[in-house]
């Protein structure tokens, strides 16, 4: 009787074990979806295509994207966004210029796509940074610009710096979309 209940602890601890690695290799895909639907203010909605762009705002949406990527990289860049003064970064003219290009991005330059969502996410962790001085959302809110810049804009390690996180919705990795999500569920 011990040997089959050992047998059968044994057998569930690989079959865990083997389930937790599997989840590994497929980037996390087995445990969760990367859809965010418990938070009613922040908008996912389901799309076939990582990224579209509207009809002839191509241009306009990469050169939006790059620009605030940089203005980002200058606010966060090199420990900045644990040092910048949150106070100053909520009230300039910058960051309210990131946050009507969030918009226009989301509602006209980008068309029904997964991408779509990252603007919303964008959105969400900006909304963050002004309601809680969450230093953390800052850090996410750029690596959501870093890696769609860095992909759309097809980056060279001339240009920049071309590590992905892979946070986002339209381009990541299941396993670090659930956790920009899983940051948003709980200090949302």
């Amino acid at each position: 009787m011990l040997k089959a209940i050992m047998a059968i602890m044994s057998f569930s601890i690989v079959g865990i074990i083997g389930y937790h690695y599997v989840d590994f290799v497929d980037e996390g895909s087995l445990f969760s979806s990367t859809t965010l639907a418990s938070v009613q203010e922040i908008e996912h909605l389901e799309y076939e295509e990582s990224v579209i762009f509207q009809e002839n705002k191509e241009n306009q949406t990469l050169e939006v994207l790059s620009l605030q990527h940089k203005y980002l990289n200058n606010v966060t860049g090199w420990g900045g966004a644990d040092t910048v003064d949150l106070r100053n970064l909520k009230t300039s003219d910058e960051w309210k210029e990131l946050k009507s290009s969030v918009n226009w991005m989301k509602t006209e330059g980008f068309g029904p796509s997964k991408v779509r969502n990252d603007m919303e996410n964008a959105n969400a962790l900006m909304i963050l940074v002004e309601r809680e001085d969450d230093r953390t959302a800052l850090k996410y809110l750029h690596r959501i610009f870093h890696d769609l810049d860095v992909t759309l804009n097809e980056v060279t390690e001339d240009e920049g710096e071309t590590n992905i996180w892979g946070v986002t919705q339209a381009l990541g990795n299941n396993r670090e979309i659930r956790r920009i999500n899983n940051y948003l569920k709980q200090n949302f």
